[in-house]
């Protein structure tokens, strides 16, 4: 006729960890008021768009072009020149690892040292270690915090500037 089971679990309540305002996406930078360039490769139209509004909050001046998959990203590199890329890792066509190993080698010269911060929700150590090998500046796991996502990118931008 059926079962019925039943446990305890020593559990105490906690409570729920802070979480960022909206207001408080980035703290004023170097580069907040700057009009930058960015490229974002994701298959995924939520996350562009999600990607698109943190990126516009913390620098209203900036240009954000989105692809859906690495083969469009390279073809947005070949016609402009980007700030930053944000690389999905899991991506059809061609996939972020083969789009950044790309960039690296394939670009014109003055396109292979921009920036490439890579995304994902994949946490395999070695899917991972492939992904930094291709030639990623960084890597952030998805789902990303907005205030660390835009320290990074500001950290990104002013390294290549320094260099």
């Amino acid at each position: 006729q059926g079962s019925t089971f039943w446990f305890t679990l020593p559990l105490q309540a906690q409570d729920a960890p802070p979480q960022a305002a909206v207001n408080q996406v980035v703290k004023p930078g170097v580069i907040s008021d700057q009009a930058l360039r960015f490229l974002v490769a994701d298959d995924h139209p939520v996350n562009r768009l999600l990607l698109t509004k943190v990126l516009q909050h913390a620098w209203p001046k900036s240009l954000v072009v989105g692809a859906e998959d690495g083969q469009k990203a390279i073809e947005q590199l070949k016609k402009q020149d980007f700030d930053l890329v944000l690389m999905d890792m899991v991506m059809p066509q061609m996939d972020g690892i083969e789009t950044t190993a790309f960039i690296r080698s394939e670009l014109d010269h003055a396109m292979q040292d921009v920036p490439v911060l890579g995304l994902t929700a994949n946490v395999n150590p070695q899917d991972l270690e492939r992904f930094k090998a291709a030639g990623l500046n960084d890597v952030l796991l998805k789902p990303f915090d907005p205030v660390q996502l835009c320290t990074q990118i500001e950290a990104l931008i002013l390294n290549r500037r320094s260099a």
